[in-house]
């Protein structure tokens, strides 16, 4: 008979020899799903086994499983045991540290990048990420210019993603269980492959239940995203290679997207086929279309793109026929993934990036085109992008109302509406002393824009004015002020994409009475009092400077050179000052305001006196008007 403390051992060697084979047989499980992409199921067999015992390799194998499938929480902690193995890839640091980003964790993330480009310091997508974390405040510039809200429809089991405006509502993808669609679900993500569903939005702005799109194009893998031609008769769609429900594979054991076309028949659609340019051997998808169905563009990890997937269009040439594919240039385009392309008005591309400047994951940009080029693309910043990824942007033809599509504050992704808001904009007028830079009190101030009426203000002890503004406008300022010369300049709102104040500088120059400066321009012919065809446009700057500042009342004085008598020196000149005066008179400025004095040779401005010889240069010095403020006069209602 055994005793019990025998019995005991046996039962608990016994345990464990169950127990080891149990974590041996989920181990072999988790690897052969994870050799064939099966992420899902792969993560949660290597976290069983991972809880019975430590495995450096299956430690790896998790760490990608959660990368793959976006679980940025799962990746941050299993990448931070991954980097500290003996034999660590420095592009694990890279991958730990873009899960940093996601959950908003900059400081952290920045510790690793400098890890990482310290051994590839030519990676510039990386050097890029690590700007990003060194200038997140300027994402968060302004969080008012959008109002986000998620749709009623989203539940928090399912995904819902890339909407697609369709008739009176919009076109989306969702894994949402419905009755007659495929119940497969996806190795991958371990949820249902994605179906098309439309949402219809009522008159009163009530969301009906979603259902998906009729014919052909819901099958047994994924579908989707999809773009409609403006008569929402022909659409064109992204979905997986596959023939007869099942998925055709390249050599790389992957299975590719493709675009395919479809056309409605009586609210059925029916599939006529895929475009010419995919390939079994690269993915083709995200399809996005011009105003008038011309140009399509589409993302694609074609093997000559700059690095992951980047943005391409074609445009139609008759027929069935369109243009070779066009990379969109590295403008656009990055080491990373560019992906969900949607034009607006035909010139403004939104896509979503993980390459350029973001706050993590991917990220909504716009580039604008400008007679063929693309400008750089703008991260269209918080509360519209997040740490999480943001994608799949659509925007009416307001330019005020859509749409946008994330996984902030969820495991899965959400359809978003959002309303935008113009920029809040403030003009402040500044006007300081030339000379001293003192605030100028009391300064009037005349504003002027296109479409507006005219205002006028006074600037405070601060010589401040200000006002708000509107976007896409230009500001002219005309500034007055009784001691100081008028001024006009003027500012633009154009481009302001964000709430800011629009500061505006004016340095006025003081007027200083009785200090005679010289007009210069203004020449005569030799020894006569004829002006020279070269002297209008001097005149004019004077008539200007009259005209703008209708308080100055003026002495002209007419100077000439020693050659002649000094009697016919000292007609000569009045008769040229004489002439100055009649002209500006001619031109509109009140005669009163104006007085004309010749001093013949009477100040010469250097030794070129009687009886001496001197170069024609040296005599033309004296040759000159000055102009001399006399009076500011307190009444401006005439000039």
């Amino acid at each position: 008979m055994m005793r019990p403390r025998k019995l005991s051992l046996i039962f608990i060697f016994s345990a464990l020899l169950l127990l080891g084979s149990c974590v041996q047989v989920r181990l072999r499980t988790a690897n052969e799903n994870y050799e064939q992409f099966a992420y899902a199921p792969a993560a949660q067999d290597y976290e069983y086994v991972l809880r019975k015992r430590l495995d450096d390799q299956s430690i790896i194998n998790i760490s990608d499983c959660y990368r793959q499938t976006g679980n940025s929480q799962r990746a941050e902690f299993w990448y931070k045991r991954a980097v500290k193995l003996d034999n660590a890839k420095p592009e694990w640091n890279l991958y730990l540290a873009e899960a940093l980003m996601r959950n908003a964790k900059y400081e952290e993330a920045k510790e690793y990048l400098n890890k990482y480009i310290a051994l590839n310091s030519t990676d510039f997508r990386a050097q890029r990420l690590l700007s990003s974390c060194d200038s997140i405040g300027q994402f968060y510039q302004d969080t008012t210019i959008y109002v986000i809200s998620p749709l009623r429809f989203n539940t928090p089991n399912e995904s819902n993603f890339s909407p697609a405006f369709y008739r009176s509502g919009i076109v989306f993808l969702s894994d949402m269980s419905y009755k007659g669609l495929s119940k497969t679900k996806s190795d991958w993500t371990g949820h249902r492959f994605l179906d098309l569903f439309y949402a219809k939005k009522t008159d009163k702005g009530n969301w009906l239940d979603p259902e998906p799109l009729r014919g052909e194009v819901n099958g047994r893998f994924n579908e989707g995203p999809a773009v409609f031609t403006h008569d929402y008769n022909t659409m064109y769609f992204t979905r997986n290679n596959y023939t007869s429900n099942k998925a055709e594979k390249n050599k790389r054991n992957v299975n590719v997207l493709k675009i395919y076309k479809a056309e409605s028949l009586e609210g059925k659609w029916q599939i006529k086929g895929e475009m010419y340019f995919n390939s079994g051997d690269y993915s083709v998808g995200h399809p996005a279309l011009n105003s008038d169905g011309t140009v399509l563009y589409f993302i694609s990890d074609m093997p000559w793109g700059y690095g992951g997937t980047d943005i391409y269009r074609v445009r139609w040439e008759g027929g069935n026929t369109w243009s070779q594919p066009e990379n969109l240039g590295p403008t656009v385009n990055t080491e990373g993934n560019e992906m969900f392309p949607f034009l607006a008005n035909d010139t403004t591309l939104f896509f979503a990036s993980d390459g350029h400047l973001g706050l993590g994951g991917l990220d909504i940009f716009e580039a604008r085109n400008d007679n063929g080029k693309w400008m750089e693309p703008i991260n269209l910043g918080y509360p519209l992008n997040s740490s999480q990824d943001d994608f799949g942007y659509i925007i009416d033809s307001t330019g005020t109302n859509g749409y946008l599509s994330s996984t902030r504050n969820s495991s899965t992704d959400r359809i978003y509406s959002f309303v935008k808001n113009p920029p809040r904009l403030q003009i402040i007028v500044k006007v300081t002393d030339r000379d001293n830079g003192f605030a100028v009190k009391g300064t009037a101030v005349t504003v002027l824009s296109a479409g507006m009426k005219e205002e006028r203000y006074l600037t405070d002890a601060f010589g401040e004015i200000k006002i708000k503004a509107d976007p896409d406008k230009e500001y002219s300022f005309h500034c007055d002020q009784r001691d100081y010369f008028y001024l006009e300049t003027s500012t633009s709102t154009k481009g302001k994409r964000f709430s800011e104040v629009v500061n505006v500088p004016v340095e006025l120059r003081k007027v200083q009475l009785n200090k005679p400066f010289k007009w210069a321009g203004v020449s005569f012919k030799k020894k006569d009092y004829q002006l020279k065809t070269t002297a209008g446009a001097a005149l004019e700057l004077l008539v200007k400077l009259l005209a703008d500042n209708p308080r100055l009342e003026i002495e002209i004085a007419s100077f000439t050179d020693s050659r002649g008598s000094d009697a016919d020196n000292l007609k000569l000149t009045q008769k040229r000052a004489d002439l100055v005066l009649q002209y500006l008179i001619s031109r509109g400025i009140k005669a009163e305001r104006l007085n004309a004095k010749g001093f013949g040779e009477t100040k010469l401005l250097n030794q070129c006196v009687n009886g001496l010889l001197c170069l024609e240069e040296e005599q033309e010095v004296n040759n000159r008007i000055e102009i001399t403020i006399r009076n500011i006069a307190k009444d401006t209602a005439s000039q």
